[in-house]
């Protein structure tokens, strides 16, 4: 309080009057009741006043951080772009001139009779050369070697590594010779014959003897494969013994000494009664399917022969 304000007091005191005016609202004192309501309101306000601005809308300077990150993501990703398209081509331009580009090797696998080194010839593929030109023309690579090759049954180019090519080939199966001037050619099982004579047979391979027709032959090897395995490994030969009035007649002779008389178009058909016929045989015999079946000693046939080269003799 001021001089004069703490004179008026002890003034009035002496008078025994209580003086007009607060001594605590001219200290700037308030009492508690006050303080309470007016802190009460200042948390009002303060309250309010965060709520403000916590709805009011964010200033553009708020803004701008977030602003600058999506603009700076929405360059990377057209760099990115720019970046990729032009390095594809260079890529590609790399590749090209880089060994990569180039046939190293050619790989055959499979083969069993033919070479590697004969397949890889007739299939016109050359090493250092364009891979993708030779790769697309590979349809006609193959046919190439089938022609080429007629062993090779089956054959597929392909891809193996960056730069060389397998060449994957399957091969016809040898399943009977011919014989021809003491000599044994191979037939496949496509009936195509491979010259390539030999002097003495393989085992285990029928020998077909007289043919010269390739379609007799092709037919004789299909009705061959019907035949039971057991029935197969019984035959020795097959001789193409055609008569006059039938051109179809083969004499099949077997490993236990029988001989069997059989047309072409039936032998799958008939064959299949061989083994419960011969088992009932008590001697070498000619078993004659042509038309119908019955059965011979073969020792008939070559006592009839015997007496008719010495009737012929006797004659002369």
């Amino acid at each position: 309080m001021t001089p004069w304000q703490k004179e008026n007091l002890r003034y009035q005191k002496e008078k025994g009057d209580q003086p007009v005016w607060s001594p605590s609202v001219i200290s700037g004192i308030h009492s508690d009741e006050e303080q309470s309501e007016d802190q009460t309101e200042e948390n009002h306000e303060e309250g309010a006043e965060t709520e403000d601005s916590e709805h009011a809308p964010r200033s553009f300077a708020d803004r701008l951080p977030n602003l600058k990150k999506y603009r700076n993501r929405v360059l990377l990703r057209r760099l990115l772009l720019i970046i990729g398209v032009l390095l594809i081509p260079l890529l590609f331009i790399l590749y090209y001139v880089s060994p990569l580009s180039k046939l190293a090797d050619v790989k055959v696998v499979g083969n069993d009779q033919v070479s590697a080194q004969s397949i890889i010839e007739h299939s016109d593929l050359t090493t250092g050369e364009e891979i993708w030109p030779q790769y697309f023309d590979r349809e006609q690579t193959e046919q190439a070697i089938k022609k080429a090759l007629p062993r090779v049954k089956n054959v597929q180019v392909t891809i193996t590594s960056l730069n060389q090519f397998e060449i994957r080939v399957s091969e016809y199966q040898e399943v009977a010779l011919l014989a021809s001037d003491n000599h044994y050619s191979p037939i496949l099982e496509s009936g195509v014959v491979i010259n390539e004579p030999s002097d003495q047979p393989l085992e285990g391979l029928p020998i077909l003897e007289s043919f010269s027709d390739q379609s007799k032959i092709k037919e004789v090897l299909t009705a061959y494969q019907k035949l039971s395995q057991e029935i197969r490994e019984g035959i020795s030969q097959i001789k193409y013994t055609p008569r006059d009035s039938n051109d179809e007649l083969l004499t099949i002779y077997m490993n236990d000494g029988n001989q069997v008389i059989v047309n072409i178009s039936n032998m799958a058909s008939q064959m299949q009664y061989y083994p419960q016929i011969a088992k009932d045989l008590k001697e070498d015999s000619i078993i004659d399917m042509e038309v119908g079946i019955f059965t011979y000693p073969i020792s008939n046939t070559n006592d009839s022969d015997s007496a008719t080269e010495q009737s012929t003799e006797g004659d002369s």
